[in-house]
């Protein structure tokens, strides 16, 4: 493997697993308030990112892209913002107006840079 693909798949790991994490968390701790179903998304959204991550980092041992690479980066911030965010909401029941929103958009945009990469040559 190189650099890369063993950083991406690192990060996807730690991912998945504090998707697990959160996802048994918000099984068996917390009171939800009637906010299950959101939790629920973020945890799929969660898990799915961090598998197709895993998938990223599988692609780049081969492909050396620049453009894999931020896409891959952008999609795990995008993750963290929009799945922190909404864990953050139910947990505090604060909400953070704005936040998960950029976060979505930011994984959007990081699977259609993704995308991109295998249309460029670099």
């Amino acid at each position: 493997m190189n650099t890369s693909s063993r950083l991406i798949a690192l990060v996807a790991s730690l991912l998945a697993l504090s998707g697990v994490i959160l996802a048994a968390m918000g099984s068996h701790l917390f009171d939800m308030n009637g906010m299950q179903g959101i939790w629920q998304i973020a945890s799929n959204i969660h898990l799915f990112s961090a598998a197709g991550l895993l998938g990223v980092a599988a692609l780049l041992v081969r492909l050396e892209s620049r453009w894999l690479m931020w896409g891959a980066c952008m999609i795990v911030l995008g993750s963290v913002i929009f799945c922190g965010s909404i864990y953050l909401h139910v947990i505090t029941g604060h909400t953070f107006s704005g936040v998960t929103p950029s976060g979505g958009m930011l994984m959007m945009t990081g699977w259609l840079v993704a995308a991109l990469a295998f249309v460029r040559k670099s």
